[in-house]
């Protein structure tokens, strides 16, 4: 059973569709494909981000952070910033 679709437009670089094309003739596949396998990528990433940063957030708003000796010994193995 296919999924619904929806039809979205935009407009980008000359540059960026030629490659796109491009890729989709070297995987024997449409620009469609192409497009959604970049959106999906794109999406689980932010998903990702996005959920990480909410329990970040939530473990800040209930005072879970790190000790003084957890942040030394991170700045010790890293280095501190610039």
């Amino acid at each position: 059973m296919s999924k619904p679709a929806a039809r979205i437009s935009f407009i980008t670089l000359k540059g960026k569709r030629k490659k796109l094309d491009q890729i989709a003739d070297a995987f024997d596949t449409n620009l469609s494909s192409v497009i959604n396998e970049a959106l999906d990528q794109y999406i689980d990433l932010h998903e990702w981000q996005l959920a990480h940063i909410k329990k970040g957030v939530e473990a800040a708003k209930k005072g879970d952070f790190a000790s003084d000796k957890q942040a030394a010994d991170f700045f010790k193995k890293y280095g501190k910033p610039a």
